[in-house]
């Protein structure tokens, strides 16, 4: 995955913001203090939508439709 983009002078970084912190993917070298600008990237859902929730299955399905109440949330999106 790329997460250093040289922009003529200018350098980005590859990041993820969570809890009002900006981790980013590597540690700039020979920068000690920086104006940046942050940018937020649209990002997906990290639970199922109303429509599978609310699907009760068809009774002629596959089996694995009665483990529809154990299924985990889709893990959040890694930048």
């Amino acid at each position: 995955m790329l997460t250093k983009i040289d922009l003529g002078g200018k350098v980005q970084f590859e990041g993820i913001y969570k809890n009002g912190k900006i981790e980013l993917n590597e540690i700039p070298q020979g920068i000690t203090e920086s104006r940046v600008f942050v940018t937020f990237l649209e990002t997906k859902p990290n639970q199922w939508s109303e429509l599978i929730l609310q699907h009760q299955g068809v009774e002629d399905s596959i089996s694995f439709e009665s483990y529809r109440n154990e299924l985990l949330p889709p893990q959040e999106i890694e930048l």
